[in-house]
């Protein structure tokens, strides 16, 4: 790429020059900037800052063969983290050897229960946010159902008094 002081100023081209060679995706230890991702034809940059942040934040991941290993791919079911992300991850996989020619597949079917179908990460997505849900609804109805019991208990109550102190 192209960049001319004279023409974009010292302070773009800086900056740019910056951001081409900063750490775009860091798992633990394992660290992968613009062009380790772009010699896979990875060029989903948000999505690899993404999964960046959810693997180290939330996992507390050691590098890439620790997410290869120990995290099953229904851990990563997480907001923000889509296909797209998950095909970002597939990339570092090829980038680091993991997994064969089909490094995705691999570790999905390393974390599966035996007799288990593969599934897309949609489809995991959705039946957990559905079990989620579920789980959400159930709640929602034994508190009301507490609450419309603890009413009752009141307003008998009072009736009961008002009943007694009116004859």
């Amino acid at each position: 790429m192209d960049l001319s002081d004279r023409v974009l100023g010292t302070y773009i081209t800086k900056r740019l020059r910056e951001r081409h060679d900063a750490v775009l995706l860091r798992i633990g230890r394992d660290t992968f900037d613009r062009a380790a991702l772009a010699h896979v034809d990875c060029f989903n940059f948000l999505a690899a800052a993404t999964l960046s942040a959810v693997l180290n934040r939330h996992l507390h991941v050691k590098d890439v063969r620790d997410v290869f290993e120990n995290v099953p791919p229904a851990a990563l079911a997480l907001p923000r983290i889509g296909s797209i992300a998950i095909a970002v991850l597939g990339a570092v996989f090829e980038i680091k050897g993991l997994g064969g020619n089909a490094p995705l597949e691999s570790w999905v079917k390393r974390h599966l229960e035996k007799g288990a179908a593969v599934h897309t990460f949609a489809s995991l997505k959705t039946r957990d946010a559905a079990e989620a849900a579920a789980e959400t609804n159930t709640r929602k109805r034994r508190k009301a159902a507490r609450r419309d019991h603890a009413h009752r208990v009141r307003v008998d109550r009072f009736t009961a008094r008002q009943g007694s102190t009116t004859t």
